[in-house]
């Protein structure tokens, strides 16, 4: 990998690593964070496939699929573990409701 992709390979990881946190940590709405992540991701995906010089429509396709495979994977993810957490809150504050009713 040449110098100028690998850089582009950082930020990429770093988009996905940002959208994941954006998302678990509710810093933005989910789904700005997703449309933004999504889009950076193919963006950055299409100039790591430009770096190595590849055809111009072959950076499109690669891009496209590989930059929405891996965000569609790392949005999966945040949102199975955010959802979690907030059922984890909720049955956590129906219980301690219910122990303030009775007591």
């Amino acid at each position: 990998m040449q110098g100028s992709a690998l850089l582009l390979f950082v930020i990429f990881a770093l988009v996905l690593a940002g959208t994941y946190l954006s998302i678990r940590r509710a810093w933005f709405s989910p789904g700005i964070t997703a449309a933004v992540g999504v889009i950076l991701s193919i963006i950055v995906m299409v100039l790591i496939s430009l770096a190595q010089n590849n055809l111009p429509i072959q950076a499109v396709i690669v891009g496209v699929i590989l930059g929405g495979i891996f965000s569609g994977v790392t949005l999966a993810a945040a949102w199975y573990f955010h959802s979690q957490e907030l059922r984890a809150r909720f049955a956590q504050g129906e219980a301690v409701q219910q122990d303030e009713s009775v007591s």
